[in-house]
């Protein structure tokens, strides 16, 4: 009887130590685990501490940056406002565009206006302006200077003006005949006595005979457009000092209906 007590007693206090061991190793355990969750996850929150420090520090920097561009900005705006074109521009709140200055702020409007009043029926102009000045030159004269001046062609030119002043005369008489003929008298007839002839002088003279008898109504525009429906003797150009609207020469005489650039030394 006391046998068996005592291997009760030892099986007893076997399982005991064995369950006491098992506790104290599971809760080695479970405190390592814990540890190692705990430290994983104050580097998690360190690295994402360090990742908002950062985006603080660049949120920093932007604001005093555009802290600065509005400083500029407010400065500008105080110069501007002693001008009497300057007008407050809306700016959207907590964002900076950079915008080029004018002192005339006014100009976009008046372009505007500019172009509203040059918005013109180039058609009716054309019209209007042959209708108002009839051709008044002589046509016949004009085609036979054209003519003449077709025949005074640059190679044409440049052979005759290498000769004395009678052999220029004298090989451009040999190819004349009819209106031309007496064009070319007409010219000999204005000459001074003894003065030498001078292909270079007969062409300027033709030029201006030309340009006085002119029959064409020449229009000048911004982009090119036609008008020659209107009448045979209506030829349009592209000028490039045209900004706006129309320029018409004819008979000598300017019509201008446009916003013209002035021609600057190069």
């Amino acid at each position: 009887m006391v046998a068996v007590f005592i291997a009760v007693l030892v099986v007893l206090i076997f399982l005991i130590y064995f369950i006491t061991v098992s506790i104290r190793i599971v809760g080695e355990n479970a405190e390592k685990k814990i540890n190692a969750y705990f430290l994983s996850k104050l580097e998690d929150y360190d690295k994402d501490f360090k990742d908002k420090i950062k985006t603080l520090n660049k949120l920093q920097e932007q604001k005093e940056e555009l802290e600065s561009q509005v400083a500029v900005l407010e400065a500008d705006r105080a110069e501007l406002q002693v001008s009497r074109f300057y007008k407050p521009r809306p700016v959207i709140r907590d964002t900076f565009i950079p915008i080029a200055h004018y002192i005339d702020n006014g100009f976009f409007s008046d372009y505007k206006y500019a172009k509203k009043l040059l918005d013109l029926n180039k058609e009716e102009i054309i019209r209007t302006v042959m209708e108002n000045n009839p051709y008044t030159g002589d046509l016949k004269r004009y085609q036979i200077a054209e003519s003449l001046l077709n025949l005074l062609n640059p190679q044409a030119m440049y052979d005759m003006v290498t000769l004395p002043g009678a052999d220029q005369m004298q090989v451009f008489f040999q190819g004349l005949q009819g209106d031309d003929m007496s064009m070319f008298l007409e010219y000999l007839k204005t000459m001074k006595p003894n003065e030498e002839f001078q292909i270079l002088e007969f062409h300027k003279w033709l030029r201006k005979v030309s340009e006085q008898e002119d029959p064409y109504l020449h229009v000048y525009m911004a982009e090119l457009e036609d008008y020659s429906y209107v009448s045979e003797y209506v030829e349009c150009f592209v000028d490039d000092n045209v900004c706006e609207g129309i320029r018409i020469v004819y008979q000598g005489l300017l019509f201008d209906y446009s916003i013209y650039e002035s021609r600057k030394r190069k």
